[in-house]
This record gives structure tokens, C-alpha cells and sequence, in this order.
């Protein structure tokens, strides 16, 4: 492999998916690094199984380009109605697939698996090098800014008391409907008088099954699914196929940009002459004790990312898109989401190869 590359994207979630599959159609030799071992990120392997932040409130696609070609990849079904907004059921397994043969149709693109980021060399305002590779640009879509903390850059924050973690897994061989808010009701109540922590079911393709989102630990999991196979009608037989629960952590930190988007620009439904993506998705927290609190855009609105919000503040070479783009805790609590995710990362990889025409 090349030690020298045009840009280099860091993290395979959907944002680097698409940052990095964009870069390569652009031309450009691309890098894409990730510590674990193949492509997906929460939305392949978290036990996630709907893709949110794609539709507006009257399920309209906000975002053509490569959000648009990756949703219709892995559609199965038509989106559903998830409290006031539009989400698309997707399995895993087909996520992961489509992935792949995105990764195997984009020739200028190359991987490294099980390569934590490591040694980036940073002179005159720029990103030189990472892992011993030398690169023109830098698109940081690690989720968690480690590009922008490894380089000394400035971030911000979130933390427990907005962007908690879930526990997500699917639940098998349940033979009752779980999706209507009656249906969950009756299931929650006795959950919470028996002292569980908060969660919520979602769409799952898979027949008799349900996704569940536990705001508790993953060692509660074995527990809470004893407590439903002895207690809840329709659940006596439940499993899940995990054999690994994890923590998903719903935020991290995101970089300081030229912009900083805001919760207010978020619930106004702000607009910018340099947008580069559309939302939709309410300011979605969550406390450490698994209370959820949801913000509303006005109906029929949605809000605009700026370029600016991906472009760093003080490293000249440095983008970023999805969880670790330029904004504070509120409205990344919005943005994070998986639609914008891949809008944001489409963008930032077109921008750092614009970057690299720039310089010529």
C-alpha cells in the first residue's frame, strides 16, 4: 500500500462511509483508517435497525446525493412513523452488505482495519501525516473528534447528562405487536414498577422481533430478558441473538469550526447560503437515568448545516462530518443522527477534495 494519499478519512460509521466513498469518486486517493476490524459503526453493528434523520415531518427525503443512493440501498420496506417523524427499517446484516459493495465499486479507495489512529503530525496549520501515511486532508468522522484531540485542536463536548448511552439489541420469538404507543405501554409500566431503567422498542424487519433501546448496563440485559420472558404476555419465548451487549454512546466531541451551529438554529429552523445538508430530527437528549427529553422543530420545517460547520477552526486540511461536526451540545443531539450523518459526510469528503483542487 501507498504511503502517501490525498485524503484520509478516520471512522466507518455512516458519516465515513460516505466521506469516504465520496473522496474516491472525486478522484482522489483515499484512506479510510478504522480501529475495528470492518465498516459499519453503530449502524452496522450497535444492533441499531432504523435509520433516522432522512425524512422530513411529512416524509419527504431532505437530502439527495449519497444519503438518498445509501437509503434506497438497503430499503426493504417503506419508512414508518417513529412519534412525529419518518424512519426506515433496515437489517444490520443488509447495511453491512451495502457497505461493502460501495467499498468494492470505488477503486481510489483503500482500507486499513484494526488501525487505532495514532501519530499525527501536524505543521504550519496542517495535517501532514497519521499512522505513518502522509496526506494532503483529513476528514475527522471518528464519532468522538480523536483526529482534533490528537492534534491538539479545540472541541466541545458532550457528556452523560444529554447524550447518554443506550444498550440496543434485538429481541426474537415475540409474538405480540409492540410499535403502537398502547402496545408499548402496557409492557413499559410493569417494567418501570419493577425498577428497570427507561427503554423503548423500534422497528425490526425480522419476523417476532422488536428492537430495544436500554438506557441501563449491559449486564442488566440477561436480567430484564428473564423479566420478560416470566412476566410479559407474548414475550415468554424472547431472546436475543447478541452473543456481545455493549454501551452505544449517543454523542462525543465535536470540533470547532467556523461555525458553531446551535440548538437555536436547530429550532428555528435555520438557513445558510453555503448549506451543504438538510434536518429534520428533534434535539433528541438523554439524561444518565434514562429520562428522554425531545424538542420539536415547528411543523413542515427543517433546518440547514453550513459548510463552515465542517470545516475546523485552526487546522487549515481538517474537516469533519457526523457526530464530530461544528456544533454545541444541543444541536448535535439533533444531527447526530445517522440521515444526517451520511449527508454531512457526502459533504465532507467533496470539500477536502474541492480543498486539493484548490491547491493546484
Amino acid at each position: 500500500m501507498s504511503k502517501e494519499f490525498d485524503i484520509a478519512v478516520v471512522g466507518s460509521g455512516a458519516a465515513g462511509i460516505a466521506a469516504a466513498v465520496c473522496a474516491a469518486r472525486a478522484g482522489c486517493s483515499t484512506l479510510l483508517l478504522d480501529k475495528n476490524n470492518s465498516p459499519g459503526g453503530t449502524g452496522g453493528f450497535s444492533g441499531l435497525t432504523t435509520l433516522c434523520g432522512l425524512f422530513d415531518d411529512e416524509g419527504n427525503f431532505l437530502n439527495g446525493g449519497f444519503a438518498r443512493e445509501f437509503a434506497d440501498a438497503i430499503a426493504e420496506t417503506a419508512p414508518v412513523k417513529m412519534g412525529r417523524i419518518s424512519v426506515l427499517p433496515y437489517r444490520p446484516e443488509k447495511f453491512r452488505e451495502t457497505v461493502a459493495s460501495f467499498f468494492l465499486a470505488t477503486p481510489e479507495l483503500k482500507t486499513r482495519w484494526e488501525t487505532p489512529l495514532a501519530n499525527v503530525g501536524v505543521k504550519n496549520d496542517k495535517i501532514i501525516s497519521l499512522n505513518g501515511f502522509n496526506v494532503s486532508a483529513v476528514i475527522d468522522c471518528s464519532g468522538n473528534a480523536e483526529v482534533a484531540r490528537q492534534a491538539g485542536i479545540e472541541t466541545l463536548e458532550t457528556d452523560e447528562t444529554t447524550q447518554a448511552s443506550a444498550v440496543i439489541f434485538p429481541l426474537q420469538n415475540v409474538s405480540r405487536e409492540m410499535l403502537t404507543p398502547a402496545a408499548a405501554a402496557q409492557v413499559l409500566l410493569p417494567l418501570a414498577r419493577a425498577g428497570f431503567p427507561p427503554l423503548n422498542f423500534q422497528p425490526n424487519l425480522e419476523p417476532d422481533s422488536v428492537t430495544v433501546k436500554f438506557t441501563g448496563r449491559p449486564e442488566q440485559v440477561p436480567q430484564l430478558i428473564e423479566f420478560f420472558r416470566t412476566n410479559i404476555h407474548g414475550f415468554e419465548n424472547c431472546s436475543t441473538p447478541l452473543k456481545k451487549l455493549s454501551a452505544v454512546r449517543r454523542g462525543g466531541r465535536m470540533i470547532v469550526g467556523e461555525y458553531v451551529l446551535t440548538g437555536a438554529d436547530v429550532l428555528e429552523g435555520k438557513k445558510f447560503p453555503d448549506a451543504v445538508a438538510s434536518c429534520a430530527w428533534p434535539i433528541e437528549q438523554w439524561s444518565a437515568d434514562g429520562v428522554a427529553r425531545f424538542r420539536y422543530l415547528p411543523p413542515k420545517t427543517n433546518y440547514e448545516i453550513p459548510v463552515r460547520a465542517l470545516r475546523a477552526a485552526k487546522i487549515k486540511n481538517l474537516f469533519m462530518a457526523g457526530k464530530t461536526i461544528s456544533a454545541d451540545v444541543d444541536a448535535i443531539a439533533s444531527a447526530r443522527v445517522m440521515g444526517c450523518c451520511l449527508a454531512t459526510g457526502e459533504a465532507a469528503g467533496n470539500l477536502a477534495a474541492d480543498y486539493l483542487d484548490s491547491l493546484k
